[in-house]
């Protein structure tokens, strides 16, 4: 069951048993309450019910969509509602804010909506008024549909997730609550707010056709939930007021469309008719298909001698297959390495991607082999094997810049992945007589590379020549250690001073930078994990387990008991953010390009033991000059490990269910491959004459 499925089953049973209850007070004049109504609806409306319902069924996939196109193209159009708008939302927060609300409204904007959408559409088929029925279903129906576009393609962040001041009230009154909400909503979904559309749209349906006046003390039910709706969306720090009046316009427009839908829709899927067809069928075929046949040849005939109306079908077709090609380019930007069958860790750096892959098929010589990816080479999804000598165990890979460290506990090889002469054979490779705790590399003053190497007793440098020197700026209490460029960064064992992580140069060790990370969370949180868990968070013996910097910039993951949290630290300005979810799981941070790139398992429920609970890893990254996480996978049957931010994208292992794994690249910048440049030119030239054939049409019709 999914996680936070508790509070969403109390939601929902209380939206049915409040629907049914009020069903006596805002029934027709006319009608009585039965048992037998229930059974009847199910048999009489089941189409409807199909109609309504599928809403669901394909709800869970646009969402994935959305979340995907929005990490893919940044469709971010928040900034332009908030220059329109400004501060509105945050002053009815701050003006109306109380504990006593913020419960309240929560629940009244989860239940209160589940209630008032399905007592509209259960009131209508249960006292059996097929007239408001077939109309109510369609405008609902409608409203999703019309929404769609906006969702795929006019982001707007819910307010409370860019407002600096505003607070996501409703989706951080509990944990239990995040986490449901975070399964069900993007939080990029404000445009425009189906809060406000559904039941706006079914009051103008019911306006419209009520025409004896049967469903007025329901109508004006709905106008008070509108109302209070309008303010708890804006006091809960979901939505904006531009939400409220695009829920309204999507409203207006879906009663627009059933109006001139619900004849033909209905003549074809009254459920009165179904049994009457099936039984032509059978009686006699051969003039049921004679029947189908006019019934074509009737839809076909227009065609012949088009005109502005069958113009305009193509245009829409035309439109719509181009958006849907870039729409499966802009959610589709990962592809897997071709030549690495068997990855199980990987390194990268600038534009370039290791992956070191053991295949399990074979036992020995030739079962380990490291590829290289060069990122940067366009339409090149190829790896190259690294040569050197055969490993007979794992090796670990680092990277800085182009060098390449190898090394197990004995042997160290180092490659320039840039050298024209043997790009892919090692600069030199060193059997040592000590056991290798813990290597990286870097680069000297010079740009040579310089290996990081911790050893039982001491730490080590290894220059281009080959040569060991001592570390000392670092004593061997070292806990975690990562090497980039110049600069070393590290933690010790137990650090008295809590977490933190001590920053020096590697050839320039006069100074030692100390950065304490800041890992506490909300008490709520922190208790959350506790009682799930069974384990206390304990700040004061909180560990760094985990490091990546860069030139300016520090993630870091620290275990603070339950969980582990991933830090980012600014270490210019000092600037710091817990850019994983405070009572989620999270590991494995990469830094580079002004992203960090790191795994998070999304829901996460500390010490859950149902086998349903399905508990992988997926890649975030955070972005840095806007100060926004956003999920890049999404499959909760793919486990994923070992991220790497690179210059123009994101690499990391995939591992499906059965086990099998590969090593994906995903790509931020480019989002459209050839063909669809080719598709779009197309239809730009296509649409030059439809146009003109269209208004040529039209104008005809017209005199």
């Amino acid at each position: 069951m999914a996680v936070g499925s508790g509070i969403y089953i109390t939601w929902i049973t209380g939206a049915i048993l409040v629907s049914v209850a009020m069903m006596p007070i805002f029934k027709p004049p006319y009608a009585k309450v039965r048992i037998e109504g229930f059974i009847d609806m199910f048999r009489r409306y089941w189409a409807h019910m199909i109609v309504v319902f599928s809403v669901y069924l394909w709800k869970d996939i646009l969402d994935g969509l959305d979340r995907i196109l929005m990490a893919n193209t940044q469709l971010d159009m928040t900034p332009y509602v908030y220059a329109i708008e400004g501060d509105i939302v945050l002053w009815v927060q701050e003006g109306f804010r109380n504990p006593l609300l913020d419960v309240t409204l929560t629940h009244f904007y989860v239940m209160g909506f589940m209630t008032a959408t399905f007592a509209s559409f259960l009131y209508p088929i249960y006292f059996d008024d097929r007239h408001m029925a077939d109309r109510v279903s369609l405008s609902m129906f409608w409203v999703y549909i019309l929404a769609i576009p906006f969702y795929l393609f006019f982001n707007v962040r819910v307010t409370g997730d860019y407002i600096p001041l505003m607070d996501t009230v409703a989706y951080d009154l509990t944990p239990e609550i995040h986490n449901w909400f975070t399964r069900i909503d993007p939080f990029t979904n404000g445009m425009p707010s189906l809060h406000i559309g559904l039941p706006f749209a079914i009051w103008l349906t019911m306006s419209r056709w009520d025409e004896d006046g049967r469903w007025l003390k329901f109508r004006r039910l709905l106008v008070l939930f509108i109302a209070l709706t309008a303010f708890s969306i804006v006091y809960l720090g979901i939505h904006w007021v531009m939400d409220i009046l695009g829920g309204m316009i999507i409203a207006i427009a879906a009663v627009t469309v059933t109006e001139k839908t619900h004849k033909g829709v209905w003549t074809i899927a009254d459920e009165r008719l179904f049994t009457r067809k099936i039984a032509r069928l059978i009686d006699d075929p051969r003039s049921f298909i004679r029947g189908f046949k006019r019934l074509i040849r009737r839809k076909i005939s227009p065609l012949r001698e088009p005109g502005s109306k069958q113009t305009s079908v193509f245009i829409a077709a035309l439109l719509l297959s181009t958006g849907f090609v870039l729409l499966w380019d802009a959610t589709h930007q990962d592809f897997p390495v071709e030549g690495v069958e068997w990855p199980t860790s990987t390194a990268g750096s600038d534009d370039w991607l290791i992956g070191v892959e053991v295949d399990p098929q074979m036992d020995g010589i030739d079962d380990i082999e490291i590829t290289a990816l060069n990122t940067s080479l366009e339409n090149d999804r190829d790896g190259v094997i690294i040569s050197g000598q055969t490993w007979f165990e794992e090796p670990r890979a680092s990277i800085s810049g182009s060098f390449l460290l190898l090394n197990n506990q004995t042997r160290i090889d180092v490659y320039d992945l840039d050298s024209a002469d043997s790009p892919y054979s090692p600069l030199y490779s060193k059997v040592t007589d000590f056991e290798i705790i813990m290597a990286d590399i870097g680069e000297d003053e010079v740009g040579k590379p310089l290996i990081v190497i911790v050893t039982e007793d001491e730490i080590l440098t290894l220059n281009h020549e080959q040569i060991f020197s001592n570390l000392e700026i670092i004593n061997n209490d070292v806990e975690s250690l990562e090497v980039s460029g110049n600069s070393i960064a590290w933690s010790i064992h137990d650090d008295p001073s809590g977490p933190t992580i001590y920053i020096s140069s590697l050839t320039e060790s006069s100074s030692i930078t100390s950065v304490y990370l800041d890992v506490i969370a909300d008490t709520d949180q922190d208790e959350f994990l506790s009682e799930e868990s069974g384990i206390e968070v304990n700040y004061s013996n909180s560990n760094i387990v985990d490091i990546t910097i860069d030139s300016q910039s520090i993630a870091a993951v620290v275990d603070v008991g339950p969980i582990n949290r991933t830090i980012f630290a600014n270490t210019q300005s000092g600037m710091q953010t817990m850019i994983s979810t405070p009572i989620w799981e999270s590991s494995s941070p990469s830094i580079g390009h002004g992203n960090v790139a790191f795994l998070q398992i999304p829901r996460f429920q500390p010490g859950s033991t149902d086998p349903d609970e399905k508990e992988t890893n997926q890649v975030f990254i955070y972005i840095i000059e806007s100060n926004q996480t956003e999920q890049l996978t999404f499959d909760e049957d793919e486990s994923h490990s070992s991220p790497q931010a690179l210059l123009g994208g994101v690499g990391w292992i995939e591992t499906g269910s059965n086990g099998e794994a590969e090593l994906k690249w995903y790509n931020l910048e480019e989002t459209f491959e050839p063909y669809s440049s080719v598709l779009l030119q197309t239809s730009v030239v296509l649409m030059v004459p439809l146009i003109f054939t269209w208004a040529r049409q039209k104008q005809s019709e017209l005199s």
